[in-house]
C-alpha cells in the first residue's frame, strides 16, 4: 500500500489548531494520508495515462477525498477543507472532475507530503550487485504489508462468509510464483525492449500479484465483472488485463488455445445465408474474396498490406506493424469509423476514432484505408453488418430499444449491435470449446474471452476434433483454434551462476593445459624422430 508521510510542519500547523484533545492532530492527518493513500494506490492500479505518468498526476475523487478523509475539533471540520484553506494541502487540482459526468479528477501531491510505494522499483543508477539485492528484498516483501494489500483489494472477504464469497464475487487463478518473482528480476535487469514507464507499469501488477499469493498462498482472486453484452471481464489486474509476457510469466508451463481472427470468423458464418438471400446462386468466395483471404492467409495479406502502408523510414517498429495492422482490421470488423474527426463522450471525454488511436501517422493511416484489399474488406463487412441489423429487426426489434446498444442521442448503434451478437456468440463458442477440453481431462486454467488456457497441451487430431465439434454446434465452419505455448520464467541463483561460471573457467585452463601438454608431446615426438634419423645416417 502507498505510504504517505506529511512534512513536519503540516502536522505541527493542525495541533496549534486543534491542540485537544491531545493526539486528536496526530490521529485526524493519519486517516487523511491512509485515505489519500488509498485512492492513489486505486489511480495506479487503474492504470496512468502518458501524461499523468509525465506530471505525475493520479485520478481520484476530490469529493470522496474529502468526506472520507475524516473530521477534526469540535466543529467536525473537514481535514480536507482545513488543510486546503490553511497553506497545508497534501494534493493540488490540476484538472477538476464532475460528480454528473463521472469523471475523476487529476491532482498532484505536493511537497509538503512524500510517497512511499512498496511496489516500485527503481534499479536505473544501481551496480548489478545493488541491483540484485534491492530486487530480492523487493520480492520478498512483509507479511504486514502483503495483509494490508489483500484487505484493500478484497474488503468484502474479511468475514465468516469469505469462502462463499469468492466462490460468488471471484474467479481464483493459480499462480506460478516462482515464474513471476522471475519476471520481475528480468524486467528491471535484462529487458531492453520495453520503456521505464511499461517497465514500472508491469513491475507494480506483478508485484501485486505476488503480494495476494503471499498472503493466499499462491492464488491471486480476480474480480468479476459481467458484461450486458454477454462477456465475463475482472476488474483491476487480471489475466485479461496484464500484458502476454506478464501472463505468461504468471501462469507459467500450460497452453492456450484461442479462437483464429474471431469476430472476422463469426461474421463469415452468415456468408452463405447473405448469399442465399441477397444473390441466389452466386459464389461464397467471390462475395467475401477478401473476407475469407483474411481467414485463410491472412499472413500473406497482412505482409502485403505492411508494404502499402508502412514506407522505409516509418517511426513505426518493425515487430509492431504487423501487430497494429492486425488490431486495424479487427477495429474495421467492428464497424470502425473512417473518419478522423473526434467526439465528446457522455462525460464529456475525447474520444478519437479507433483507426485513429491504432494508426497515429495520417498518412500511413490514409494508405491503409485506400489500400485495394482492404477497401474490399471494408465492404463485405458492411454487407455482412447491414445484414445482421435486418435480422435484429425482424427477430430481435427489442435490442433496438436497448439503452445499453443505443447512441448518445438515443437511436440504435449498429457496431454496438454488431459487438452484442458477436459477444454473446463467443460466450456460446468458448462454452463448447472449455466442456469439448475439460472432458479430456484437462484442466482449465484461465479464461480469456476468445481463447483458454489449459495445463496440458492438446494433440493435433483432439484439437481437430474440438475444431469439428466447435463448428456443429455453432453452424458456422470457419471457427479455427491457434494454440500458443507458454513456458515460465526462470531464475538462477547467483551462487550457481558463479558456480558455473567457475566450472567453464575450470574447464577452459584443463583445456589450455592439456593442448600445451600435447603439444610438448608432439614436440618431443618430433626431436626423436629427427635424433633417430641423425644416428641412423
Amino acid at each position: 500500500m502507498i505510504k504517505l508521510t506529511p512534512k513536519p510542519e503540516v502536522l505541527e500547523a493542525l495541533r496549534k489548531a486543534f491542540p485537544t484533545p491531545p493526539k486528536s492532530a496526530e490521529k485526524a492527518l493519519a486517516k487523511y494520508c491512509r485515505v489519500l493513500g488509498a485512492m492513489v494506490f486505486d489511480a495506479q492500479l487503474r492504470g496512468q495515462a502518458e501524461d499523468e505518468r509525465k506530471l505525475g498526476l493520479f485520478s481520484i475523487s476530490t469529493s470522496a477525498l474529502a468526506n472520507k478523509g475524516g473530521q477534526i475539533g469540535k466543529n467536525k471540520v473537514r481535514v480536507h477543507s482545513w488543510l486546503a484553506e490553511n497553506g497545508c494541502a497534501l494534493v493540488q487540482m490540476a484538472d477538476k472532475g464532475s460528480n454528473i459526468s463521472g469523471l475523476l479528477s487529476k491532482v498532484k501531491l505536493t511537497k509538503r507530503v512524500t510517497m512511499e510505494d512498496p511496489l516500485s522499483i527503481n534499479t536505473q543508477a544501481m551496480t548489478d550487485e545493488q541491483a540484485e539485492r534491492e530486487i530480492d528484498a523487493f520480492l520478498t516483501g512483509d507479511d504486514e504489508s502483503n495483509e494490508a494489500l489483500f484487505q484493500h483489494l478484497y474488503p468484502e472477504l474479511s468475514g465468516d462468509d469469505a469462502e462463499d464469497l469468492i466462490g460468488e464475487l471471484f474467479d481464483a487463478v493459480k499462480v506460478d510464483v516462482e515464474s513471476l518473482s522471475a519476471y520481475i528480476t528480468w524486467i528491471n535487469t535484462k529487458s531492453d525492449k520495453l520503456t521505464e514507464a511499461q517497465k514500472k507499469s508491469r513491475t507494480r501488477q506483478a508485484k501485486t500479484i505476488l503480494a495476494v499469493c503471499a498472503y493466499t498462498g499462491g492464488t491471486y482472486l480476480q474480480r468479476l465483472k459481467p458484461s450486458a453484452f454477454g462477456r465475463t471481464y475482472y476488474t483491476g489486474v487480471s489475466v485479461q488485463s496484464v500484458p502476454k509476457d506478464l501472463r505468461k510469466a504468471m501462469l507459467g508451463n500450460c497452453w492456450e488455445y484461442d479462437v483464429r481472427s474471431s469476430v472476422i470468423a463469426w461474421k463469415m458464418g452468415y456468408g452463405a445465408r447473405w448469399v442465399a438471400e441477397n444473390k441466389p446462386g452466386a459464389s461464397v468466395r467471390e462475395e467475401f474474396k477478401a473476407t475469407l483471404n483474411y481467414l485463410e492467409d491472412k499472413k500473406d495479406l497482412m505482409h502485403t498490406v505492411r508494404l502499402y502502408t508502412f514506407l522505409e523510414g516509418s517511426n513505426v517498429r518493425r515487430d509492431q506493424q504487423l501487430v497494429l495492422l492486425k488490431q486495424a482490421f479487427t477495429a474495421l470488423s467492428f464497424g470502425a469509423r473512417l473518419t478522423t474527426k473526434g467526439w465528446q463522450d457522455t462525460g464529456g471525454t475525447w474520444q478519437n476514432p479507433a483507426l485513429v488511436s491504432i494508426l497515429k501517422n495520417p498518412e500511413e493511416r490514409a494508405r491503409f484505408v485506400k489500400d485495394p484489399s482492404v477497401l474490399a474488406f471494408i465492404q463485405e463487412q458492411n454487407k455482412l453488418d447491414d445484414w445482421l441489423i435486418e435480422e435484429v429487426k425482424k427477430d430481435r426489434p427489442e435490442y433496438l430499444r436497448d439503452p445499453n446498444l443505443q447512441t448518445i442521442s438515443g437511436r440504435p448503434s449498429k457496431a454496438k449491435i454488431v459487438a452484442y451478437l458477436y459477444q454473446n456468440n463467443e460466450t456460446h463458442a468458448m462454452d463448447v470449446v472449455r466442456a469439448a477440453v475439460e472432458a479430456t481431462g484437462r484442466k482449465i486454467i484461465a479464461n480469456i474471452h476468445d481463447a483458454v488456457v489449459i495445463n496440458k497441451r492438446l494433440g493435433a487430431e483432439l484439437k481437430a476434433e474440438i475444431e469439428m465439434l466447435l463448428q456443429e454446434k455453432t453452424h458456422n465452419p470457419y471457427w479455427r483454434l491457434g494454440a500458443t505455448q507458454y513456458e515460465r520464467f526462470n531464475s538462477t541463483p547467483k551462487e550457481v551462476l558463479n558456480e558455473e561460471q567457475l566450472h567453464r573457467q575450470r574447464m577452459a585452463a584443463e583445456e589450455e593445459k592439456a593442448q600445451l601438454a600435447e603439444k610438448a608431446k608432439q614436440a618431443q615426438q618430433a626431436q626423436q624422430a629427427l635424433q633417430a634419423d641423425q644416428a641412423a645416417k
